[in-house]
């Protein structure tokens, strides 16, 4: 325990965590308004369900699994890759420099430094939503299946984060990078709301093949669900989360490394 602790990263995460709690009430509202934002989702959704009563073939349990997959994802993104948001302020305020002169992995150091607890509020959501998914659609909780939903999860938490740490990366360029955050990072989560095919046949393709986000919940429900591996391009697609958020996380690394070439200090 004593080693884990003197560890650099692990110092890191505990500061960003103590920095965090001492203003409490800060953390308790940020909490609330994030349980008060998924609700509000979750709403939009069930009036939707009470009046169309399938959105395009997916009952309510099974748009309760896409909800709980996304869920969980975000919450080991907003947990872990959260520093990657307000990354353009620590280059424009001059303390990347800072970063650069530790003897320390760069990212390790900007992920730690920006550990962020409210993280967890996505995951009990997540526990949350996976109780009522179950309720809905009893889904076989063998030994594959939680293997599965783990991998699915770790594979789902890399394609986001990776995305985060692509566009925090225009940042060595750029500096500023709100529009694009906006635009890539939080936008984009609306599309993982609704199944796939309700969007057009263009839309499918670029969010399976361009911009794979479709991998975090929307192809490997059908693993969970069993539903009809021919609705898709291709029945392999399903286990495809965590092959593509690895390679997309080498990317994204390797984008990151590539745009710490090209960084020149601020001077401020």
């Amino acid at each position: 325990m004593k080693i884990l602790l003197e560890n650099p990263y692990v110092r890191l995460i505990v500061s960003s965590i103590q920095s965090k709690m001492e203003y409490r009430g800060t953390f308790l509202v940020f909490l609330l308004t994030i349980l008060g934002f998924y609700l509000s989702q979750v709403a939009v959704i069930a009036l939707m369900l009470y009046k169309f009563k399938t959105i395009k073939g997916w009952n309510s349990g099974e748009l309760a699994l896409l909800y709980t997959l996304l869920i969980f994802s975000m919450g080991v993104v907003s947990t872990i890759f959260s520093g990657m948001i307000d990354f353009s302020d620590f280059i424009r305020k001059g303390d990347y420099d800072r970063v650069l002169l530790r003897p320390l992995s760069t990212i390790g150091q900007i992920l730690s430094m920006n550990f962020d607890l409210t993280g967890l509020a996505h995951l009990s959501l997540g526990f949350v939503a996976l109780v009522i998914t179950n309720h809905l659609i009893h889904i076989n909780w063998n030994f594959a299946n939680i293997f599965y939903f783990i991998i699915t999860i770790a594979g789902g938490s890399l394609i986001l984060g990776s995305i985060r740490i692509i566009v925090a990366s225009v940042c060595f360029y750029a500096i500023s990078n709100e529009s694009l955050q906006h635009l890539i990072v939080f936008s984009s989560r609306e599309f993982l709301m609704y199944p796939l095919n309700i969007y057009t046949r263009a839309v499918q393709i670029f969010l399976t093949f361009i911009f794979p986000i479709a991998f975090v919940n929307y192809y490997p429900s059908y693993y969970f669900l069993s539903k009809d591996p021919s609705m898709i391009f291709h029945p392999y697609l399903i286990y495809g989360t965590l092959p593509i958020g690895l390679f997309l996380f080498v990317v994204a690394l390797f984008l990151w490394r590539l745009g710490e070439r090209y960084y020149g200090s601020t001077g401020s």
